[in-house]
């Protein structure tokens, strides 16, 4: 599918990742990064690896919406999505250890 070129230029560069992490995070070349930001058609798969890498709607990454969720994250605060991309750019051993962190932590609802 073709991808309007800047939209993944756009969210890449609005989370300060590189080229190289979006490739790393997604297991995909370098070359393949920046021949999709530069407009090259993306494969089905890849798209939605994309969009859901991204927490975007795959309307919005086509420009079919400039809504950048399909409501599914709507309901999350500024500060939940920063903390959701933060942890998706992770490598997974870093998010194996966020995990296990998680897990472990016994929460507690305060009234």
């Amino acid at each position: 599918m073709k991808v309007r070129a800047n939209r993944l230029y756009e969210l890449r560069r609005s989370r300060n990742l590189t080229q190289t992490a979006v490739a790393y995070q997604l297991n995909i070349s370098l070359s393949r990064v920046s021949a999709y930001e530069n407009g090259d058609n993306i494969p089905c798969n890849i798209l939605v690896a994309f969009a859901v890498f991204y927490g975007v709607s795959i309307d919005y990454i086509l420009c079919i919406s400039d809504c950048k969720t399909s409501g599914l994250g709507s309901s999350l605060h500024l500060a939940e999505q920063k903390l959701l991309d933060m942890y998706r750019s992770l490598t997974p051993d870093a998010k194996l250890l966020i995990d296990s962190m998680v897990s472990g932590y016994d929460f507690q609802i305060k009234k």
